[in-house]
């Protein structure tokens, strides 16, 4: 007589087809980067006490801002291209076309505004040399709705920002860092088929038995 397979035993079975999924999330939205649940409560770096800045580095609570070429602090446009307040960073159309951003300890999630781009840019997400996570940074042009970006993933310990196109003149401000738990991605609709194909065959088994 064939033995009929337990629920208990195919769960244990799927357990064991499937790796567990990474907790990762783009960030994007309007508004604020702290109104994104992985953001919220994080450190907010709104460059209103760098004033004008032209080095080769800036660093300010925890993280430090390099390019290709020097960063800038500057007013241009304050208020406008999704800044707020009076400072905030930028590369004037001629200035960096790859950021990189290093944290001091690894961080959970970060995320900026972002404005003026007439191109795409490319984020990415490391811990260490391994790549995390990439987001696509589309086009904002003249929106000044507070669009922001960012990527959320356990164990970030910098990141890289990339212009894909010719020269842009783009702006970043209230650059917000968190550590707290990465909010977790829905599980793959595959895996959830999957397991309506073991209810299926439970319920098969049983009717065979």
């Amino acid at each position: 007589m064939k033995k009929s397979l337990s629920l208990g035993g195919l769960i244990i079975t799927a357990a064991l087809a499937f790796p567990t999924f990474a907790t990762a999330a783009p960030i994007l939205g309007q508004g604020l980067p702290t109104d994104n649940v992985n953001l919220a409560g994080g450190t907010v770096i709104d460059f209103e006490s760098t004033g004008v800045v032209d080095a080769p580095s800036l660093s300010i609570a925890g993280v430090t801002f390099t390019g290709n070429t020097n960063i800038e602090v500057d007013s241009d446009y304050a208020g406008g291209y999704n800044t707020r307040g009076t400072y905030h960073m930028t590369n004037h159309g001629s200035g960096p076309d790859s950021f990189q951003f290093d944290f001091d300890a690894p961080v959970s999630a970060f995320g900026f505004l972002w404005g003026a781009a007439d191109y795409t840019w490319t984020l990415s997400a490391f811990n260490g040399n391994n790549l995390l996570e990439t987001l696509i940074l589309n086009p904002t042009y003249a929106s000044n709705s507070g669009d922001y970006f960012g990527i959320a993933h356990a164990g970030i310990t910098h990141a890289t920002l990339t212009l894909n196109g010719s020269s842009d003149y783009v702006f970043i401000d209230n650059f917000t860092v968190n550590n707290a738990n990465v909010s977790a991605v829905p599980v793959p609709a595959a895996v959830w088929l999957f397991g309506s194909g073991l209810v299926g065959l439970l319920g098969f088994n049983r009717k065979r038995s």
